[in-house]
């Protein structure tokens, strides 16, 4: 460390000024440094992504996902003999959560959960999801799923698209609709009305969306960010996208704005 003193003249004003200098370099040398150096940057992300929670500690992250009202058509194996024929359903549903989990770029499970209004914060509750192949844990069953992309954003969103793209069999007991007359009654109160899947009652799931995370990153409750104030708002309430914390915490989550969705129609286009 050097210092040096000197006088600055300003005008008609003469100040002593002692200067502090921690470490001087040539200007050669910063250059080549700035354009050597790594610079860390988020991954890109999958498409509607509001919660992304990295642990410090081990290579793995939780990814939660959530996809707008809309009509979507599922494929049906209600028959469990290799010669039948699926059947085909357009079926409205409310906001559809995500959540995957991933070590490193390979993708290591996906649950899903319904909700009938918007994420608002990370400790949301949860609805228990109806579609098929889906357990009363929200667990999906991925069979013989293989997903490829670039990034591992990119691989989450193809796993979503190839959820819905799937086969819909009977190998895991769904969660029994809010009403009676199965999948043909879903798609012709779907056909009435496109939202109708805002204004059933769903049983509700045991945990929250925080549990839930908590749970698929491998960290407890407490080394996610504390819960504020008034967490469950209205759907018409602002969400805030904080500043992210540091990375080097037990875990890292960020909070995003939701993308659009990409598959399926939109509530504009559902009519």
């Amino acid at each position: 460390m050097q210092s040096r003193t000197f006088l600055r003249i300003e005008g008609d004003l003469v100040s002593l000024v002692t200067e502090v200098i921690d470490r001087e370099v040539t200007l050669p040398d910063l250059l080549t440094e700035l354009t050597t150096a790594s610079v860390t940057t988020t991954p890109r992300l999958p498409t509607g992504c509001r919660f992304w929670i990295r642990s410090g500690t081990t290579d793995r992250s939780v990814f939660v996902v959530e996809q707008s009202p809309s009509r979507r058509t599922l494929e049906y194996h209600a028959n469990r003999r290799r010669d039948s024929e699926p059947t085909t359903y357009r079926l409205a549903v409310p906001y559809v959560v995500f959540v995957v989990s991933t070590i490193g770029d390979q993708i290591e499970g996906l649950s899903t959960y319904f909700r009938t209004q918007p994420i608002a914060s990370l400790d949301a509750t949860l609805l228990c999801s109806t579609l098929p192949n889906t357990s009363d844990d929200g667990v999906v069953c991925l069979g013989s799923v293989r997903v490829a992309g670039r990034s591992v954003g990119e691989r989450v969103d193809a796993l979503i698209g190839a959820f819905w793209g799937s086969r819909f069999t009977q190998d895991l007991r769904r969660h029994p609709l809010p009403f009676s007359g199965g999948f043909r009654a879903w798609a012709s109160r779907s056909r009435r009305d496109p939202l109708a899947a805002l204004s059933l009652q769903y049983d509700p799931y045991w945990r929250t969306l925080r549990q839930v995370v908590a749970q698929m990153a491998g960290l407890a409750i407490t080394e996610l960010p504390a819960a504020t104030p008034d967490q469950e708002e209205p759907a018409e309430s602002e969400v805030l996208t904080p500043d992210p914390p540091a990375a080097d915490g037990p875990g890292v989550v960020v909070d995003l704005t939701l993308d659009p969705e990409v598959g399926g129609e939109t509530d504009a286009l559902a009519s």
